[in-house]
Formats: C-alpha cells, sequence, structure tokens
C-alpha cells in the first residue's frame, strides 16, 4: 500500500507490502467500538392464590388467581433513550418526532424510565374435574395467562450513548490514514444529548405502555377420559387458545400512507406514481406533481437516507423505520383450536403405548415471538395479515410404542435354557410421526417505495398447485404454478393472504425404530445393547419451493427437507 509507487494508485500495479507498511506504524483505516454493553432491567411482581375444593365425592374444584406486572425498564446508568412521537425536532423543521433521554440534567427526562407501567395483569383460573362413572372422568378449565416481557436480540434504546466510528482512507492507500505512534485520530465521544441524535436513520420506539404490556392468553379445555380396560385410557379432548397482545413486528408507523400514494395513482397513474416515489424530491416530476420538501434541512447530504419523494411523504420523514418490534409492538393475535385423541397403555404384558392424533387448525397475524416476515404490508389496515398459521398442520398422529418380546426367563415362551437367553429380554420400540405439511406463502419484489415490509402477490384464485403425473420428481415437475398468478400491476398492493391453506408443503411421514437387549453379567454387571434406525423407511420429505414470485426459480424445489435412513448400534455397561 503507502510502500507501493507513490504516483499509483492502484494497488495492483504500485507493488507495495502492507509488512513493510505495518514496520513503519502507517495505518490504512481502522475503527473504534465505545462500551456498548447496557445494564437493562425489568423489574417484574407476580403473587398468586390458589385452592382445590373437594365439593363431593365425584367433582373437584382447582380456583386460583394470579396478578403479574413487569415494570418499565430503566439501565443502570440511565443509558435509555426512546422516541417521543409528539416531541418537536429542532432538526425537522419543528415536525413532530423527537428523540428523549433518560435520567437527570440537561436535555433529558428527569425519569430513569421512559415508558408507562401497565397493572392489568389478572390472572383468573378454574378447573373442574367430575367423575360421572367408575371409569369415567370428565375435566373442563379456563385461564386467562401471560407471557413475559423479552427485549429480544438485545436493545436498541440505547440511541446516543453508544458510538462506532470508522476511520477510512481517502487517498486509495498511497498515503497513510494515521500512525500507529499517534493512536486513533480524535472521535465524538458520548453520550450525546441530542433530541436530533436519530435523525436520517432507524428509530426505536418503546410505542407508551405497550412495552410493558404482558402478552396474554386465554384457554379453555374439556377433556373426557375413560378407562377401556385395566392398563388403557382413552382421552378425547378439546382445546383451544386464544393469544392477544403478542409480542409482534407489524406496526410500521412510518411507512407512506396508502391514501396517500392511492391519491398519486389517481393523479399520475400507477407506473408514473411508482416512479415519482422513487424520484428525488428535487426533480422537476417532484415539483410537477406538488411535492414539497418537507423540512429545510431535509436534502443535507450528510444524512443517510436517500432524498426521495416516498422519503418525504413518510409520516415521520426526519427518520428511516421506526421499529417497535423489540418489546413495544404487541398488536399480535392468535387463535388455536384442536380436537384431540390419546390413547395410554400402561405397562402391562410387555407392552406400553402413547398414541395421539389431533385434528387443529390455527389462525394468526404473528408467527414468531419477535417479529412476522417483516412489517405490515399496509400499516393502515393490518388486519390484511391475518391468515392460516405458518406452523399449522391440520393432522398430526403420533405413536411412541414398546413391546418387549414374551420370550425368556419370566415370560410366556422359552423360560429355560439357551434359546431363553439368546431370544429372551429384547425389547422393541418404535416412534412414528405423521403430519400434514405447512402451509405456503408466495412474495414478490415490492413494487413500489412505500416502505412496506413484504409485499404479496395479486391473485384471483388460491389454486397455486402445479400438476404433474406420477411420483413427483424434482428435477422436471414444478411444485407451484407460475401461469396460476396473473400480470401482477404496478401500484397496486397484493391480495393474496400470507399463507395459503389449500397449498402446503410436503406432509411428513417418519418412523424411528430401536432394538434393545439387556445382558446381566454376574449381579453387579449389565451390558445394554441397542441397535437404532431413524427414518427407518428411508422416506424423502422435499423442502419448501422457491416462493418468490420474481425468482427464475419460482415453483421449483432444491432441497431436502429430511435427512436419509441413519443407523447406529450401541453398547453400554452398567456396574
Amino acid at each position: 500500500m503507502e510502500t507501493g509507487g507513490k504516483q499509483d494508485a492502484c494497488i495492483t500495479t504500485a507493488g507495495g507490502n502492507s509488512f513493510a507498511s505495518f514496520l513503519l506504524g502507517w495505518a490504512t483505516d481502522g475503527g473504534i467500538d465505545t462500551v456498548r454493553y447496557i445494564a437493562q432491567e425489568w423489574p417484574y411482581i407476580a403473587s398468586f392464590i390458589q385452592d382445590d375444593w373437594r365439593v363431593s365425592s365425584r367433582l373437584t374444584l382447582n380456583l386460583g388467581l394470579r396478578w403479574e406486572t413487569t415494570l418499565p425498564p430503566y439501565e443502570a446508568n440511565d443509558r435509555w433513550s426512546d422516541l417521543d412521537p409528539k416531541r418537536p425536532n429542532p432538526g425537522a423543521g419543528g415536525l413532530p418526532g423527537a428523540l428523549i433521554y433518560a435520567g437527570s440534567g440537561p436535555g433529558r427526562e428527569g425519569t430513569r424510565t421512559l415508558a408507562d407501567s401497565w397493572f392489568k395483569g389478572f390472572g383468573p383460573r378454574l378447573g373442574v374435574a367430575y367423575r360421572a362413572g367408575d371409569k369415567t372422568v370428565i375435566r373442563a378449565n379456563f385461564a386467562r395467562s401471560f407471557s413475559a416481557v423479552t427485549t429480544t436480540t438485545g436493545s436498541t434504546h440505547q440511541k446516543g450513548f453508544t458510538q462506532t466510528v470508522g476511520f477510512g482512507n481517502s487517498s486509495s492507500g498511497v498515503s497513510p490514514t494515521f500512525l500507529f505512534k499517534d493512536g486513533l485520530p480524535s472521535y465524538p465521544v458520548p453520550p450525546f444529548i441530542d433530541p436530533t441524535f436519530q435523525n436520517g436513520v432507524d428509530m426505536p420506539w418503546w410505542q407508551g405502555n405497550e412495552v410493558t404490556r404482558l402478552p396474554e392468553q386465554l384457554t379453555w379445555n374439556l377433556s373426557i377420559q375413560q378407562q377401556i380396560s385395566k392398563s388403557m385410557v382413552l382421552d378425547v379432548g378439546y382445546n383451544a387458545l386464544i393469544g392477544t397482545h403478542l409480542q409482534a413486528g407489524l406496526v410500521n408507523i412510518n411507512q407512506v400512507p396508502m391514501p396517500v400514494v392511492n391519491g398519486l395513482i389517481s393523479q399520475l397513474g400507477a407506473s408514473a406514481a411508482v416512479s415519482l416515489l422513487n424520484s428525488s424530491v428535487t426533480s422537476a416530476a417532484a415539483q410537477a406533481a406538488g411535492i414539497r420538501i418537507p423540512y429545510p434541512n431535509f436534502t443535507n447530504p450528510a444524512f443517510q437516507r436517500s432524498m426521495t419523494v416516498g422519503q418525504a411523504l413518510r409520516p415521520y420523514p426526519q427518520y428511516l423505520t421506526i421499529d417497535s418490534s423489540q418489546s413495544g409492538d404487541k398488536s399480535g393475535h392468535s387463535a388455536y383450536n384442536a380436537l384431540v385423541l390419546k390413547l395410554d397403555r400402561r405397562f402391562s404384558k410387555g407392552l406400553t403405548m402413547q398414541w395421539s392424533y389431533a385434528f387443529s387448525k390455527i389462525l394468526t397475524d404473528s408467527d414468531t415471538y419477535y417479529a412476522n416476515a417483516g412489517f405490515a404490508e399496509d400499516q393502515g389496515n393490518r388486519g390484511l395479515e391475518k391468515s392460516i398459521g405458518a406452523y399449522d398442520q391440520t393432522h398430526v398422529a403420533k405413536l411412541n410404542t414398546i413391546y418387549e418380546l414374551p420370550l425368556g426367563k419370566g415370560k410366556r415362551w422359552l423360560t429355560h435354557g439357551l434359546a431363553a437367553q439368546a431370544l429372551g429380554g429384547w425389547r422393541i420400540s418404535a416412534i412414528q410421526v405423521y403430519s400434514r405439511g405447512y402451509p405456503i406463502a408466495v412474495t414478490r419484489n415490492a413494487p413500489m417505495s412505500i416502505f412496506n415490509g413484504v409485499n404479496r402477490p395479486f391473485i384471483t384464485n388460491y389454486n397455486w398447485a402445479a400438476t404433474y403425473s406420477g411420483a413427483f420428481d424434482p428435477n422436471k415437475d414444478l411444485y407451484l404454478n407460475p401461469a396460476a398468478f396473473p400480470a401482477q400491476p404496478a401500484g397496486v398492493l397484493g391480495n393474496a393472504t400470507r399463507y395459503n391453506p389449500l397449498v402446503r408443503a410436503f406432509p411428513n411421514f417418519n418412523e424411528n425404530i430401536s432394538l434393545g437387549k439387556s445382558f446381566r453379567m454376574m449381579e453387579r454387571f449389565r451390558l445394554d445393547f441397542r441397535a437404532e434406525a431413524f427414518n427407518f423407511l428411508n422416506r424423502t420429505v422435499f423442502s419448501t419451493p422457491t416462493t418468490n414470485l420474481n425468482n427464475n426459480s419460482f415453483g421449483l424445489i432444491t432441497a431436502q427437507a429430511n435427512s436419509p435412513r441413519q443407523m447406529q448400534m450401541a453398547l453400554k455397561l452398567y456396574w
């Protein structure tokens, strides 16, 4: 680099040696991070009372009440900051939306917390058990419960209290950026107590008391247990779970409002409106459309954001994304209903069984605890995000079985001799899982700059599956049919559901088998042998196909979701 030809800025032809530059104490670039540890604390308080009341010999009640709350978070050294969406921003012409700081002193709020409290976490619980006969028990329960408040993947609410600085080279390596002996160049040191500090970049937001609002679940169950024999019980049940105020990532208050976009489309047409949104706010097209610069400092090139018309039309044009997914967005909702059948057989005559089948459905707009697949498609109509759940499996059957062969000492056959020792004591176990595939979601590239998280396709029907003859062959067959999707219009958000309940990935069929035997070796020693096979029948389950409509591989399956058959044997000595 610096030791190369001084008149040649090309590293390929100038020569030089980086180690020689190091020995001379010349640094080409460097960077520094200030202390980034933020000691966040979330005080939690809970109490509960509970009692069992035996009303009669047949009826038992379980009554309980729990109360809990998570207080607003604070930081050990008051290094918290947050958005106040109503506070005038002096760096944005007084537009609402400015950074506020916890703690006491100039420019701070005079409080250690920047969020509100929520004290309505009352969770009643009721359980009922009724013995309808000698072999029949009816159980029912209802509960309101809450999940913990979490700051997923850390917190970004330390803006103004940490600093990352890079020292780049402006001479293409011809001259050093700084000398080792002089240390790093000077750089600004936090804290920066400035309401305009986040102007031009992303902004975190706790959304008032949403940050301490506990995610809520309402559950109710009804089951009937019937004893079939001394060792076998059949359980038929209905389970329901409604989740409200779930932590999500849907809220996107800084999206360009769709009424504004639709107004441009009505005025200019779809294609011209999309082009305008992506053009500079100072362009002739923007001026002709009557788009104004939102505040005088908006076009300052020091800001990292683009100066597009779309950025200027945001509700808070001084910011990029306003992100409330880190504990502040509690807009998620889910509804789960299931019919569950269970057959349990305690160990009897060498056989143990735990078999179950669930017929269920889940509707939700929040498939994960942290965030959905980005923000809502339309912030003004977040109800469009509700669909069949990404993890919905209508049918799930699970069979766990253990069988000891009736051979050997103490068994029905071959109780003595060498045959009893060789063939006795063997056990076979199997775990079998059969489930329907997960629903498929199709997306397309966003056609306009309104800063939505995802854009789904415009559709006329939900028959997306491709047709193929015989067994599916990923080398020649498409799993999704591109022709099922019409030409995608510009300037229109898609009307497809997030996940299509009618088009699903391949079902999962899996069998795991184990064969084992214990060998008694004198009184103190025992040797266990096991032979196991996973995916015993070597079934192939293909993965989900490519689901982006703009991808040239749309509808193709390029991978296998499960593993091929695996086998192993083991010996274990006990003493």
